[in-house]
């Protein structure tokens, strides 16, 4: 008799406890915010997800390696993905960067400390260049030499790279953003 009612006490204990649980997993609370972003395009490709907020990481350098004017560090290669592209509505594409200019070298993107942490670093500045070697200068009126498209996927190729604009140049966060537009052709 007693092992019945210990049998009896733990099965009630059992069926508290999973109410008790069913009561808490019920409760709802606030979660959050989900940010939905895209657009509907009448053009000849649509941009990749991946590249629309891409990062590039140009790396870490000493700045004893810029002694000169115009010293530049490692080229870090990016692109461009392009999706969905049909050929009968364009058959190139041109793109164009455009953030803050260098105050001393308009041709470069001028640095500055987006990440937090140190201050900016100075004279130095972000070159870019398209798959063909042309710098392209940070304006959004210098577009990069053509892409022939094929149809489906694309990818646009460039490179970036540190380039002094300084013959002293002084350590720091090195960031920059640039805004790129699509010309079709």
């Amino acid at each position: 008799m007693a092992n019945f009612r210990l049998i009896k006490s733990v099965v009630a204990a059992s069926l508290m406890a999973a109410g008790m649980m069913s009561a808490a997993q019920a409760a709802t609370t606030a979660g959050g915010v989900v940010h939905f972003k895209g657009q509907i395009v009448n053009t000849a490709c649509a941009i990749s997800a991946g590249s629309t907020d891409q990062i590039v990481n140009l790396g870490t350098y000493r700045s004893a390696n810029f002694k000169d004017v115009g010293d530049v560090s490692s080229s870090v290669p990016f692109n461009i993905q392009l999706e969905d592209c049909d050929t009968e509505v364009s058959k190139a594409v041109t793109i164009a960067f455009n953030g803050p200019s260098d105050a001393t070298d308009n041709t470069v993107l001028s640095v500055s400390n987006i990440g937090g942490g140190s201050g900016a670093a100075s004279g130095v500045g972000i070159e870019i260049s398209d798959s063909l070697g042309k710098v392209m200068k940070p304006d959004g009126s210098n577009f990069s030499s053509p892409h022939t498209l094929n149809d489906g996927s694309n990818t646009v190729n460039f490179t970036a790279r540190y380039k002094s604009t300084s013959a002293t140049v002084t350590p720091g966060q090195a960031d920059a953003d640039a805004v790129f537009t699509m010309q079709y052709q």
